[in-house]
């Protein structure tokens, strides 16, 4: 495969940003942002109780909301937030890096996987 059969595009995931980078909304649901904050707030809470002298009864609630969180994290099945984008094809910008060359010529020769 030649270069001009293989076109100035490389092959990708996703454009920096992701697709959804120009919205205001964050990725993932409601519950998981909730087992997050609950996560977040326990451990602020350990932290501070650990500054404060230690006070165990502060060490406690955030360890409980830590849980509490935890158990959030598996109700909500928190890992299944996650998004990928199907492949596509991305305009490559010129430029002469060596990883350039080496590419280029991989495509003449027939060498480069698409």
């Amino acid at each position: 495969m030649t270069e001009s059969e293989a076109g100035p595009y490389i092959r990708g995931y996703q454009q920096e940003g992701g697709a959804w980078a120009p919205t205001n909304n964050h990725r993932g649901r409601l519950g998981s942002w909730v087992a997050v904050a609950f996560l977040t707030v326990g451990f602020a809470l350990g932290g501070l109780s650990l500054v404060m002298g230690p006070a165990w009864w502060l060490m406690a609630a955030g360890a409980v909301l830590i849980l509490v969180g935890g158990g959030l994290c598996l109700v909500t099945d928190i890992f299944t937030d996650v998004v990928l984008d199907d492949p596509h094809d991305v305009a490559e910008e010129p430029h002469t890096t060596p990883l350039y060359r080496i590419k280029r010529r991989l495509r003449r020769t027939g060498h480069a996987t698409r």
